[in-house]
């Protein structure tokens, strides 16, 4: 029997398929859809990752002194707490206020610093003000206290309950940071102006 054929109308098409339908493909909608997906991950990679290397290390590193000095879970998640923010904050703070700094050529060396540590204030502020509010007051003390009472484990309790916490984090900064991205100031973008590189940085 042969899988195609020609209608009384003259039309050719599938006999095996009398009805025409067409199975379901990836084309180019879909295809630009996983493009930008990627590049979105990608955006929020470059910019977190390093923060979030600086605070991986003031936190577990905070927590294991504090646990080696006084032998408490209480005061290992507390520390955790404090050096994770601090580390954090640390690397968003000066990324931010470096990348401001540059994009204001056209100041003294004085003013740019005094503006670029006030547009990097405002941009931390906004970004992981809300996120870091819930962290740190509710998340991420919870999860660094009950993490080691579910596995019977330090280490395996403070891994756990850093990545809970990171999801809560990340959940609410990227919130902000796509919602008041006009705000942030962001990696600056060679441009071409009249023949020459200029540098510009996205802040309001």
């Amino acid at each position: 029997m042969r899988s195609r054929g020609t209608s009384p109308a003259g039309d050719d098409h599938d006999l095996t398929n009398p009805r025409g339908f067409r199975p379901l493909t990836i084309g180019p909608v879909a295809g630009g859809t996983v493009q930008v997906v990627r590049d979105k991950l990608l955006e929020w990679l470059r910019r977190y990752l390093p923060c979030e290397i600086a605070g991986t290390v003031g936190e577990l590193g905070g927590a294991a002194v504090a646990y080696v000095l006084t032998g408490s879970t209480v005061a290992a998640a507390v520390t955790a707490t404090v050096g994770a923010s601090v580390g954090y904050y640390a690397a968003a703070y000066l990324t931010a206020m470096r990348w401001a700094y540059r994009a204001r050529r056209d100041r003294t060396r004085v003013m740019r610093l005094v503006v670029a540590n006030l547009i990097a204030l405002r941009s931390v502020a906004i970004e992981f003000g809300p996120a870091e509010l819930i962290d740190s007051l509710l998340v991420r003390p919870a999860a660094f206290y009950i993490g080691p009472q579910i596995f019977g484990n330090v280490v395996v309790g403070w891994i756990f309950g850093k990545l809970v916490s990171d999801v809560a984090f990340y959940v609410f900064a990227i919130f902000s940071y796509e919602r008041f991205k006009g705000l942030l100031v962001r990696r600056p973008q060679a441009e071409e102006v009249d023949g020459e590189s200029v540098t510009t940085v996205t802040a309001a």
